[in-house]
């Protein structure tokens, strides 16, 4: 049971939610995702909680990652339909996934995900990777996303995650996590040397803003405020 939890990101900023297994950083980190709803308290964006948020608005990469049965480009499009293909090239390329991607059978028509091509875990990984740039949410929430490359893919997939959330490889400062509460400034954290153990959140532009940067710039944005 998490308590006294207060994390609060000012526009554009990153942070590093640091702490043991069991600490709660995946709780705080489904609650600023809408995906859990604490008992008291609210997650906010803006001032708005966030189950009131247009859909989309925030996004959590998890290390279990799920790639949908068909066309490869089809399960990147779930993040943007409206996507072309040389905007879908262009996500994959951002996330370093476009060679091994273009090398498939049949490219990115490959089948993949149940009785398709199987992709490796990092690649899956990266997939994810991909449909959050295509996303571009305004808040991007990482929990252990980069858990499942092992430790030959690592550097690979931590420089995945990085661009696919601009900045996101030095956080602006770290938050202790610990059995019952989060809190308290923290030191800087660098997010590449924090794999061990780190729940990264970003937020960027507010609700509405129409700004697209495919995950290549940062924005201007509302802050995102947990639970407290």
């Amino acid at each position: 049971v998490l308590r006294r939890v207060g994390l609060r990101l000012a526009p554009g900023e990153r942070v590093a939610l640091v702490g043991s297994t069991g600490a709660g950083k995946t709780t705080v980190a489904s609650i600023a995702a809408g995906v859990l709803r604490p008992a008291e308290g609210e997650a906010r964006v803006g001032g708005v909680p966030v189950p009131q948020l247009p859909a989309g608005t925030v996004a959590i990469i998890s290390q279990e990652t799920h790639v949908f049965a068909g066309p490869l480009i089809e399960d990147l499009r779930l993040a943007r339909p409206e996507a072309t293909a040389e905007e879908v090239s262009a996500a994959l390329a951002t996330v370093n996934a476009l060679a091994w991607a273009r090398a498939l059978p049949e490219g990115l028509d490959t089948l993949v995900g149940d009785g398709g091509h199987e992709l490796t875990p990092a690649q899956a990984q990266q997939l994810a990777l991909a449909r959050l740039v295509l996303l571009d949410p305004v808040v991007a929430v990482l929990d252990e996303a980069t858990a499942e490359a092992g430790s030959a893919g690592a550097r690979s997939l931590e420089e995945a995650a990085a661009a696919a959330t601009p900045g996101a490889d030095g956080a602006d400062r770290g938050a202790p996590a610990h059995p019952g509460g989060v809190g308290g400034p923290g030191r800087r954290a660098g997010a590449r040397r924090d794999r061990g153990g780190r729940v990264a959140c970003r937020a960027g532009g507010p609700p509405g803003d129409g700004t697209r940067s495919c995950g290549r710039r940062g924005r201007r944005g509302s802050s995102a405020a947990a639970p407290g």
